[in-house]
């Protein structure tokens, strides 16, 4: 008999920050990614928040808040919604102003929201 063993990612080991949905930035270099099936806490540099923030996939929604702009599934009155087949839908709300600057830099990659081109 023959065992194959399956190469399964542990999520939490391989962190990769450009598959997570959005992340918060905590106390003492808490940032707390949030992504399809998870919610990981990792401490992190100052060197390294500054880089991920830096990112430009990255979009600063308050304070200590960033949505990954390629992650956006569709954009609902003050709703950002995150999907994803297998685990269905996350959000986050967004205020007003922040939701016309992610529909503009969305329209200016020409982006897909939900099936429709987002062309200017």
């Amino acid at each position: 008999m023959m065992h194959v063993g399956l190469n399964l990612k542990d999520v939490y080991e391989d962190l990769d920050p450009l598959s997570a949905y959005f992340f918060k930035i905590g106390a003492h270099g808490l940032v707390c990614f949030h992504g399809r099936n998870y919610s990981i806490k990792q401490r992190l540099t100052a060197e390294q928040t500054s880089k991920l923030i830096s990112n430009p996939v990255y979009y600063r929604i308050s304070t200590n808040c960033y949505v990954n702009l390629n992650q956006i599934y569709d954009i609902r009155d003050h709703v950002i919604l995150f999907r994803d087949e297998t685990h269905g839908i996350k959000t986050i709300n967004v205020p007003r102003r922040n939701l016309e600057q992610i529909k503009t830099l969305l329209r200016s990659s020409n982006r897909r929201i939900n099936g429709v081109d987002q062309v200017v």
